[in-house]
């Protein structure tokens, strides 16, 4: 090939390239507009029936017919919008159950079964406004997709769910789970409580993996239900470092005799992660039985055990308060130090610290 024919070919190519550019911008801006057209007529139609429902003069049955005349897309997209920020719960409620079983919710729900996640994630958000018991199979299967957003997205209809088989499929894939959709659904469970708890119980009793176990019972300390956190203590001597870490952390929480003799056992632990853990739900606890090894702690060789025992002995009362002002005068200038340290925070601040 000739340098004039590779030149022919290079420009041919820019000039392909700008053209396909332009092309591109145009439709973006046609797309835009259109869209821009379809929100001004929107903002049209629901304007009226949007102010008497908020000014309770209409129980959303004008905002319910409104939506018909829209497309079904921008009539989804505007129930999100006012559902989610300009309407009380009680009128979301109250729109939701006029609009249920309109033809746009059920074509935007039936993407709930959709192979391309961002029509999941979209029917996951719909559901969440206009979510009622005969949904209990569409949400359970969104709370457990494949994809994080689109469970994420789901979770808030979990409230409107509660049957045990639902809640069965729920608590079996949390370890399944990224940990900040784990965490959004386990408190999400909070409102089905009691059914949650008859799940979680025999699974902490029987054998799991590690990861299991650590998504249980983080799951039995967002519910902080008596039986969950007693079906904890059994781990607190788990061979798993991270398993006796999360224990602890879950028994602040378990306000029995057998939960603080168990977080006291754990300030002997070999791991520093579990001492700090056990030292701050001692104090959580009011363990005053604690305070013998809370006082050893503070000469622990991890600063985190020290603190978190300087912490807790401030939170035990005028026993522990007595037991820090011993520590202040240790030869022991680690522990000296933590206890100097300690016994000038503010109570909000130690308040603060130990809520952390």
């Amino acid at each position: 090939m000739t340098l004039f024919a590779a030149l022919l070919v290079i420009v041919g190519l820019q000039a392909v390239f700008v053209i396909l550019t332009i092309a591109l911008l145009f439709v973006t801006r046609l797309r835009t507009s259109r869209s821009l057209a379809r929100g001004s007529d929107a903002d049209a139609i629901l304007a009226v029936p949007l102010q008497r429902i908020m000014l309770g003069d209409d129980d959303g049955e004008a905002l319910a017919a409104a939506f018909l005349q829209l497309r079904p897309e921008v009539a989804a997209r505007e129930m999100l919008v006012i559902g989610g920020a300009r309407l009380s719960p009680e009128q979301r409620a109250s729109l939701a159950e006029k609009v249920r079983r309109s033809p746009w919710v059920r074509l935007a729900l039936a993407d709930g079964a959709s192979r391309y996640w961002w029509k999941r994630l979209k029917a996951a958000r719909l559901l969440v406004m206009v979510c009622d018991r005969g949904d209990e199979e569409l949400v359970a299967r969104l709370v457990t997709d494949k994809h994080a957003a689109v469970a994420s997205a789901a979770t808030g209809a979990i409230a409107g769910c509660a049957s045990e088989r639902f809640v069965r499929a729920i608590v079996a894939y949390l370890p399944m789970r990224p940990p900040a959709v784990r965490l959004q659904q386990a408190r999400a469970l909070r409102s089905h409580a009691e059914i949650a708890t008859d799940e979680v119980v025999p699974r902490l009793a029987g054998d799991a993996s590690p990861a299991e176990l650590r998504a249980w019972i983080q799951l039995a300390e967002v519910l902080a239900t008596p039986p969950a956190l007693e079906a904890v203590i059994r781990h607190t001597s788990h061979w798993s470092v991270e398993i006796r870490a999360s224990a602890a952390r879950a028994l602040r929480n378990c306000f029995s005799p057998a939960g603080a003799a168990a977080v006291t056992r754990m300030l002997r632990d070999e791991d520093w992660r579990v001492r700090a853990a056990a030292a701050r739900a001692a104090g959580a606890l009011n363990a005053n039985e604690s305070i013998p090894l809370l006082t050893d702690a503070m000469k622990d060789d991890a600063w985190w055990v020290r603190f978190r025992a300087g912490l807790a002995l401030a939170d035990l009362s005028d026993p522990g308060r007595s037991a820090l002002e011993e520590v202040r005068a240790s030869s022991d200038p680690f522990a000296r130090d933590m206890a100097t340290l300690v016994s000038a925070l503010s109570d909000g601040s130690r308040l603060e610290l130990t809520s952390a």
